[in-house]
Parts: C-alpha cells; sequence; structure tokens
C-alpha cells in the first residue's frame, strides 16, 4: 500500500516515509515540492481527529508554540491545517531533523555500554535549557520534557519539539476520569498527584533529563507505569554519583533540588541547573564551561480563544529578563543526602493511589514509548543563540515562568533581608509598577552593600533591577548609574546593556556600547 494512502495532505506534499508514531500522532518525512525541501509533518492520531473540538485544539496549541519557534533551540513549526473529506487529517508542519533524538543517542551509548561523552551532554542539556525557558518566558508550557522530544539536527544543534501536545490530551475527555497522562519516567510528582502542569512542572522533567544523559540512567528504579508514577511521588532517586561512578559527590545536591518534591524548591530555571550541574562537575573551573545562551525577549503569552492574533500591546514593556526568585546557590542551605524513603501524608497517599490506577491506560494512550524518534533539520537555522561565557559562581536566572510570580511581601514582612526586598520589587517590576519598585530596590542594594555582600550574584540581580525601575519610572540618569555598576558583573551583559542603551538614548546619551561600557570583572 502506497504510504501516501495511510494519511490525507494538501498536493504540495510529498510523503516520503514513516519516522515514528505516538498515542497522539504519527510523524512523516515528507518532501515540500513547492518550496523544494523535506520537512516533517506530524498527523493527528485518528482516535482524536474524530473529534471535531479536539482537532481545533491541536491547530490552536501548534499556533501557540509556533509564536516560540523563532528560537533557535526550539523546533521551527512552519504550517498547520486540516485535510481530507472531513478535515480528518489534521496536521502540524514542522523542521525535519536527521540527527534523530537525544533518546536515540541515549539508546545508542547503552547499547554501546558506555555513556553519552559529558561535553556533548551538557551542550544539550544548556541548548534544551535555552529553549525550554524561553517557551516559559511566552508563557507556554511544554508537559512532556523527554529525550525523545529533543531533536538533533546534521551538526548536533538541539531543539525542543512538541510543545502542545500533551496539552491537547489534557484538553479531552481522557482527564476527565482522573487519568494521567505524559510519559511515565519523566512525570512530575505534582502532575503523579493529578495537579495540572507548570513551568516547574517541566523544569523537574528536565531534571530527570539531565541525570540520564549524565549517569546514563533513570533515577529511579522502573517498572510499571504505574510504579513509577508512585516513585516520583513518593521515592526519593539514587544517588547519582553512586549511579555513575566517577561523578562527583556534589552533583547529588544539584540533582536533590532539581528533582524536589515542592516545585518551589526546584531551580527558578532550566538555565539555573545547568549552570549548578557545571559547576558541580568542574568545582575548580579547569574546563571551559559551555556558553550560556542569550536570552531572547520572550514572545507574547498565549491569547484567549477569539482573542485578536499579534504580539505584546506596544506600551507594554517585556517583562525584566533577569529577576531572581532565591538565593545563589554558594548561598543556598546544604540539601541532604539523606535519601531514604520520604513519609507521605495520608490525604497525599490517598491522591497517589487514586491517580496511579488510570495512569497506566492514559499513559499507554498518549506514547508509544519512551524512546519515539518524533522527527528530525538538514538545513540548520542560521541564528545563533550564544552569548557571552558564564565565569562567575553563578549566573542570573532567566525570567520567571508563568504562574510563577516571585514573592510580593511587603517591605515589613521582608525585615530588610536584601534579598526579599528584590524578590518584591522584581514582583513590582512584572506588574508594571516601575515607580512603586524603586525603593525596595533600593533598599536591596543598600541593604547588599551595608553587609558586605557585593560579590554575590543576588547584589547583581538587584542592581539590574533597580536600573530596569528607575528607567522606566522616568529617572534615566539614576539608572544609567545603577546600570554602568551592573556591567562590572559579566552575566548577561547584553541584556543589560540593552537596558543602558534604552536609558541613555532617554537622555540623549548614546548607547552602552559607545566605548564607555565598563568590562566584566572577569572578562578578558
Amino acid at each position: 500500500m502506497p504510504l501516501a494512502s495511510h494519511i490525507q495532505l494538501p498536493e504540495r506534499y510529498r510523503v516520503t516515509r514513516h519516522i515514528a508514531s505516538g498515542g497522539m500522532a504519527s510523524v512523516w518525512e515528507v518532501e515540500d515540492l513547492l518550496l523544494g525541501r523535506v520537512v516533517a509533518v506530524k498527523v493527528l492520531g485518528a482516535h482524536y481527529a474524530a473529534d471535531v473540538g479536539a482537532r481545533a485544539r491541536f491547530a490552536r496549541e501548534a499556533r501557540t508554540a509556533a509564536r516560540a519557534s523563532e528560537h533557535p533551540h526550539v523546533a521551527t513549526i512552519y504550517d498547520v491545517g486540516e485535510h481530507g473529506p472531513d478535515g480528518e487529517d489534521a496536521f502540524i508542519v514542522m523542521e525535519y531533523f536527521s540527527g534523530g533524538t537525544v533518546a536515540d543517542q541515549l539508546k545508542t551509548a547503552s547499547t554501546a555500554g558506555r555513556r553519552v561523552p559529558r561535553e556533548s551532554a551538557l551542550r544539550w542539556l544548556r541548548e534544551a535549557a535555552s529553549g525550554l525557558d524561553h517557551a516559559h518566558g511566552a508563557g507556554i508550557i511544554h508537559r512532556d520534557v523527554k529525550p525523545a522530544n529533543l531533536l538533533l539536527d546534521g551538526r548536533e544543534r538541539l531543539a525542543v519539539a512538541d510543545f502542545g501536545i500533551a496539552r491537547l490530551a489534557d484538553d479531552t475527555h481522557m482527564t476527565q476520569t482522573g487519568m494521567l497522562l505524559g510519559t511515565a519516567a519523566y512525570l512530575s510528582p505534582e502532575q503523579a498527584l493529578g495537579s495540572p502542569a507548570t513551568a516547574a512542572s517541566d523544569r523537574y522533567a528536565f531534571a530527570v533529563v539531565a541525570y540520564e544523559v549524565l549517569t546514563g540512567a533513570r533515577p529511579f528504579a522502573g517498572g510499571p507505569p504505574t510504579a513509577q508514577v508512585r516513585q516520583h511521588a513518593e521515592a526519593q532517586p539514587l544517588l547519582a554519583s553512586k549511579a555513575a561512578p566517577g561523578l562527583p559527590t556534589a552533583i547529588d545536591d544539584v540533582f536533590a533540588r532539581g528533582l524536589a518534591k515542592v516545585p518551589g524548591e526546584r531551580p527558578a530555571s532550566a538555565a539555573e541547573l545547568v549552570d549548578e550541574l557545571e559547576r558541580a562537575l568542574d568545582p575548580a573551573g579547569q574546563t571551559e564551561p559551555t556558553k550560556r545562551l542569550t536570552p531572547i525577549v520572550p514572545v507574547a503569552a498565549p491569547q484567549p480563544e477569539g482573542a485578536p492574533a499579534g504580539g505584546r500591546p506596544r506600551d507594554t514593556p517585556p517583562p525584566p529578563p533577569e529577576p531572581t526568585r532565591r538565593q545563589p546557590p554558594s548561598a543556598a542551605p546544604a540539601v541532604s543526602r539523606d535519601h531514604g524513603p520520604r513519609r507521605v501524608s495520608p490525604l497525599a497517599a490517598i491522591g497517589i493511589v487514586a491517580a496511579v490506577v488510570g495512569a497506566a491506560l492514559a499513559i499507554a494512550l498518549s506514547q508509544a514509548g519512551d524512546n519515539d524518534s518524533p522527527t528530525a533539520s538538514t538545513s540548520p537555522r542560521t541564528t545563533q543563540g550564544t552569548g557571552e561565557r558564564t565565569r562567575t559562581s553563578a549566573a542570573p536566572a532567566p525570567p520567571a515562568a508563568a504562574g510563577e510570580a516571585p514573592s510580593t511581601s511587603t517591605p515589613s514582612a521582608a525585615g530588610g533581608d536584601p534579598a526579599k526586598l528584590n524578590d518584591q520589587g522584581f514582583a513590582l517590576n512584572n506588574q508594571g509598577n516601575y515607580a512603586e519598585a524603586v525603593a525596595p530596590l533600593q533598599a536591596a542594594v543598600e541593604g547588599f552593600r551595608s553587609a558586605g555582600r557585593t560579590k554575590e550574584i543576588g547584589y547583581a540581580y538587584a542592581l539590574y533591577n533597580l536600573g530596569v525601575a528607575l528607567n522606566r519610572s522616568g529617572n534615566p540618569a539614576a539608572a544609567v548609574e545603577v546600570l554602568e555598576e551592573r556591567l562590572e558583573y559579566p552575566n548577561q551583559r547584553d541584556t543589560v546593556q540593552r537596558e543602558l542603551r534604552d536609558a541613555r538614548a532617554a537622555l540623549g546619551g548614546g548607547s552602552a556600547d559607545n566605548g564607555k561600557a565598563k568590562k566584566g570583572k572577569d572578562d578578558n
């Protein structure tokens, strides 16, 4: 039977081969005859396509994900549509990746009795973190982060794929019976207990992926899907240093945070987890770290159904790209390595039991296995996402994800703690209350100074946030002074320079690139 008879696509597309199938969709290698290029086409599964509402949600989620796909580490979506006599073949046309997936690489390494080279593993994690954090900044939650959704082109550029596919499953009748959807091996504890996925849930799954690519194993024993779900909710992971002898014990504390049962105890961004992993693996800084990728200004958050298309309103500035919600790792309390069984409250235990009852069926419907290879681009995008190298002991975190606002404590509640005052000011900045944010941020800066803590990365956070608040509340002169001091810290200097350029332009003083910008303390 000819390949084309399995699916129906517009005449411009010629199906050349089947790539993979999952519970949600099948993926095909297709030639775009109009543009003369190879693409990947994801076709919605028949059991979903029969539902008109599901097809509409499939298209809506594809359009939402497309708004984040200008990032070099998010798979590009070219087209979305329906075809067939009754529109039964809903499809997404996306970038084709010839290098397979990270899951393929893990399987190859395991078969050969070895682990993925550490350099490759860290580069993949850095690029995946960049794409994931960018999507979170746009208000997009992935819901199914796993190695099979991390795609590689012919030059090993990595891109995150399949944003929104799990959301489609969340919207269908299947979850209305209490069943879970997602890949059990990477499911966050809160999802295991039936709570909606958040950006922190994605970061938990990303930590599982990081554990796997660095150790060659998963953090839990495995078993049937229901057992895996329960392990994520109740059990503590095997220490990475024991799973892969040769890894330093410092890495165990990093994974303890990345795999924390409580979402708020996890790193504030995927990039922050990678930073901590690199420091744990090379505490003396003897090897050159992977490039910390320059953040791309977040795209507009998804609009409600029926809302007019378009990006962020002109009069709404983007949120500050360099917030902090926590102390840097060096100042954080040590994480206990007692990974013994953790007590679960009776109510939580009931929730786990109720959740896992339907998990096996739902997971089977939503996936065809952890190593499905969804898509594959022989022509890498020319956009490069690399920026300055991180040389300090910590790096500023990217924007807080949607639905995870930093603390909004009052000045009295902050108790003079400069980190909490900075959180308060950041929250006000995010709300557009720049004038109101100035006071707590000034207090944060002074608090760090008076305590002799100006070498902490939290001080750099506070400087940047204060510069933003001053500039956008109509005091660019003061903002220039603060932002110039912030440039003495090398992290995300491009981001700081953009704000500084705006402030200088308001004063008629040119840009941060006019030779006056200070060189970072650790810049060469």
